[in-house]
């Protein structure tokens, strides 16, 4: 039997989560003939076809799919094997990322779900914007990450989308004719685009009243009545006024966010978890 050089499992495992050579490159940080060649040298080892190529996408064989999960686990496998070496050392905590927009009123269930399937290891969480945490997560900061996005993301799972709500603090009145007074989040927001986005789309003037750099942030300003918001609806308050629910011809709803997931194989078991319970 022939040995699976690590090399080729990390190519063969991106190109099965980005669905192209292109996309797995960037994600394994080598060249598109590099991570090519490592497939042609996986298959040629088994002795099997693992993806079939078209002129616009790649698909994995039933072989393919088959041997995927072994993959995953020789790679997880090898890292376990490192940390036993490395045993006098602190074992590294698992970096977790999540977008603050993500089921911020189930944070403590999504606490215990992350903790229940990363022990005994220690995890690092940070609860922060999704521009931030695909930075870390394209630098290699990160072993899981829930981001939202605008686009699809390569390698990345598709988690959900959810219903963008304009709101505003109970009492807020905007007359129609007049400038919307908006508090949104930063440049590079997803939700901000889209708010923004369909504002030009209707004609509806407006300004920036408060941008943040933080849900909270937004939040509390949209309590003290600085303006018109825009969230998506597992984010919203119970005290805020949902306008695209009381007044929806003027304030449509500007469309849908979606949540994506990254996540490293050595965290596979918490990411089927994640999905499964955002679904839920």
């Amino acid at each position: 039997m022939n040995d699976l050089d690590p090399l080729w499992l990390r190519s063969f495992v991106a190109i099965a989560g980005a669905g192209s050579v292109t996309a797995a490159a960037r994600q394994v940080h080598r060249t598109q003939s590099a991570v090519s060649t490592h497939l042609q040298q996986l298959e040629a080892s088994l002795g099997a076809p693992l993806a079939t190529r078209s002129t616009r996408a790649l698909a994995l064989t039933a072989e393919g799919e088959r041997f995927l999960p072994h993959a995953k686990r020789l790679l997880a496998l090898q890292e376990e094997a490192h940390a036993a070496v490395r045993a006098t050392e602190p074992p590294r905590p698992w970096r977790i990322g999540i977008s603050e927009y993500f089921e911020p009123d189930r944070l403590g269930e999504l606490l215990g779900l992350l903790r229940a399937h990363t022990a005994p290891a220690r995890i690092e969480l940070l609860w922060s914007s999704s521009q931030a945490l695909q930075a870390l997560w394209a630098a290699g900061e990160m072993d899981l990450a829930v981001v939202t996005s605008n686009v699809p993301l390569p390698g990345a799972r598709l988690l959900r989308r959810e219903p963008l709500v304009w709101v505003a603090g109970r009492g807020l009145v905007v007359p129609h004719r007049d400038p919307a007074p908006l508090v949104l989040l930063g440049p590079g927001c997803p939700v901000r685009q889209l708010a923004l986005e369909s504002l030009e789309r209707r004609g509806r003037a407006h300004h920036i009243q408060l941008s943040c750099a933080g849900s909270h942030g937004a939040v509390a300003a949209l309590r003290a009545g600085w303006g018109v918001g825009c969230l998506n609806e597992a984010a919203i308050p119970a005290d805020l006024a949902r306008l695209s629910h009381t007044d929806a011809r003027h304030w449509p709803s500007p469309g849908k966010l979606a949540f994506y997931l990254h996540h490293h194989p050595g965290l596979q078991a918490t990411a089927t978890a994640l999905n499964n319970w955002s679904k839920g």
